[in-house]
């Protein structure tokens, strides 16, 4: 069940003109060529099965995945088929973008594959200025900026277009925040951008953990990872609720139960948690 829940609040006429909108937020599945059939998938195999899973379940309106659906760029054809028969089994819009590790460079898995073959849902923003893509069935606005270039001069939130209209204006956005000075990060979110940015949420990834910050208006969370070889000891993804009377909700959820993950002890050296 939904834990550690987070209420954004703000005057509440500022929200009854907006719908009621349920949100599953992903990131960092880091999917690679270790590709096992039924019983025997990879860590980040389970982790996408359950991610899909709980959205399934929740009954979601949007799904949300903030890069690193894959782990490098290399990766081969079960990889990208087993992708593909996952994001279809989504059954709401699902929004996507690139991270550092499947980032849009010249060598990107993504010139030679397009997620948007699952489905007339999935929406993959592969612009590198970004884009802003209007659901108007859900009274919802979304922008989201992959990455090109994982480098201390990347900043994902340096421009975020303004809101326009009388809708919810989430973001997707993959890069480290601080909340201090920290310019020998790549890809840098400051506390600054992020009350600057005008959104109601901001579905962040590439920290491991599940996490949740507030600066102005603006409510963020990283989702955590749930693939448990990324260097953690729990499988996470965040649910969020969009309220017309209340404000932006958040919670973390757990992806399998204790017992489940005793049965997937990491056969390889984990990556640090906080990164990725």
């Amino acid at each position: 069940m939904p834990t550690l829940s987070k209420l954004l609040k703000h005057p509440k006429e500022s929200f009854l003109s907006l719908n009621h909108c349920r949100i599953l937020h992903t990131s960092d599945i880091h999917l690679d060529d270790s590709i096992g059939g039924k019983g025997e998938e990879s860590f980040a195999q389970l982790g996408l099965i359950d991610v899909v899973d709980k959205s399934i379940e929740l009954d979601v309106d949007l799904f949300l995945l903030a890069g690193d659906l894959f782990d490098h760029n290399r990766v081969k054809d079960r990889c990208l088929e087993f992708a593909t028969e996952q994001l279809a089994r989504v059954q709401c819009p699902l929004v996507m973008i690139a991270g550092n590790h499947d980032c849009l460079a010249d060598y990107s898995v993504y010139h030679r594959y397009e997620p948007e073959i699952a489905g007339d849902h999935i929406h993959f923003i592969r612009d590198p200025a970004g884009a802003v893509l209007d659901f108007p069935e859900l009274g919802l606005k979304a922008w989201g900026r992959g990455i090109v270039n994982h480098q201390p001069d990347n900043r994902p939130l340096e421009i975020v277009p303004k809101k326009e209209g009388a809708s919810w204006y989430i973001g997707l956005a993959h890069g480290y925040y601080s909340n201090r000075s920290a310019d020998i990060y790549s890809s840098l979110i400051t506390a600054e951008q992020i009350a600057a940015s005008g959104l109601d949420y901001l579905a962040l990834g590439h920290v491991h953990v599940f996490s949740e910050m507030r600066h102005g208006h603006t409510l963020a969370a990283y989702p955590g990872s749930p693939n448990i070889s990324q260097g953690t000891r729990e499988t996470t993804a965040a649910f969020i609720e969009l309220l017309p009377r209340e404000g932006v909700k958040v919670n973390r959820i757990e992806l399998a139960s204790q017992n489940q993950l005793v049965t997937r002890e990491p056969k390889e050296l984990a990556l640090p948690s906080f990164l990725g």
